[in-house]
């Protein structure tokens, strides 16, 4: 499929809606349990625009009416694009914020702003795909076990018939298979942006909505403009979360489904914890019934 990287700036220009999304600002504070972290990043480049997705996902496939949902952020430069968590972002650029000054980490709005963020963070993975080959790095963060792994996504995308409108923007109709999952895609063909959410690229055009045929997860369009915060496209310095493991593929997502599945078990080994028997304390046994577990990725 023939790619398309015309000027980001000049297609920006010619969107038939661009969503000015109220983004606020994010920050942390004093020295208890919720203090600022010193952010360590290795910064790619420099966002020209930002695109927003609305993410709803299952963490239990049977439980189809409790969707998990996250607002995320798409970032384009010339060479680079990163997704992630928009609240996390929003969170480290707080974190510095909070950093530079002891006025700075008391300032009462940042605060607000920080609390609530924090508790608006539901996607924790960030990935950023290096445009000229389609080399992508993947974080996972924020588990038990923190991994990074790279790969070249390889997906095979068929252009279906149909058409739709989504948001008021023409749409066109294409279906992949990816990591077990099928999903079926809508994209504008006049946004000449061949992205979309994480490693989904090679339509021409922007992805308006991509779901897996059974409705597991969901990325929905939410906005888009040129980029004016958060422009920084970064990915975490290895010793950020926890000494973060660089993997194979293979072993970041078997390793992460375990941690998803075996939480409760493996938590007592990483915590060591121990329980009163007798009047002594000793090591509590793990044999937790393993949770359910319903990633991106069912197949590797």
């Amino acid at each position: 499929m023939k790619r398309i990287f015309p000027s980001l700036i000049a297609i920006l220009c010619t969107l038939p809606m661009s969503v000015k999304a109220q983004m606020p600002r994010i920050t942390s504070y004093d020295g208890g349990l919720d203090a600022f972290r010193k952010i360590r990043k290795e910064v790619y480049d420099t966002a020209k625009i930002a695109v927003y997705y609305d993410l709803k996902y299952l963490k239990d496939s049977t439980k189809t009416d409790k969707y998990t949902e996250a607002k995320t952020l798409l970032q384009i430069s010339d060479k680079y694009q990163k997704y992630g968590d928009y609240y996390q972002l929003a969170l480290d650029s707080m974190d510095i914020y909070m950093e530079k000054s002891k006025k700075n980490a008391r300032d009462r709005q940042a605060i607000k702003t920080w609390n609530e963020a924090i508790g608006r963070i539901n996607y924790y993975t960030v990935s950023i795909t290096d445009l000229a080959d389609y080399q992508t790095k993947v974080q996972f963060y924020d588990n038990l076990y923190n991994f990074e792994y790279s790969f070249t996504p390889q997906i095979d995308w068929n252009l279906a018939a149909g058409d739709t409108i989504i948001s008021d923007i023409p749409c066109k109709k294409a279906t992949c298979s990816y990591a077990g999952r099928d999903y079926v895609a809508w994209y504008a063909d006049n946004i000449s942006l061949p992205y979309g959410p994480y490693i989904f690229n090679g339509l021409p055009g922007l992805i308006i909505d991509i779901r897996d045929t059974k409705g597991n997860w969901i990325f929905t369009y939410a906005g888009m403009e040129k980029a004016h915060s958060y422009r920084d496209m970064y990915l975490y310095e290895k010793e950020f979360w926890g000494k973060l493991k660089t993997v194979s593929r293979e072993e970041a997502l078997t390793s992460c489904r375990n941690d998803i599945e075996n939480y409760d078990n493996l938590s007592i080994e990483v915590f060591k914890v121990k329980t009163k028997v007798n009047g002594k304390w000793v090591s509590q046994e793990a044999n937790y019934p393993r949770r359910p577990s319903n990633m991106l990725e069912l197949k590797w």
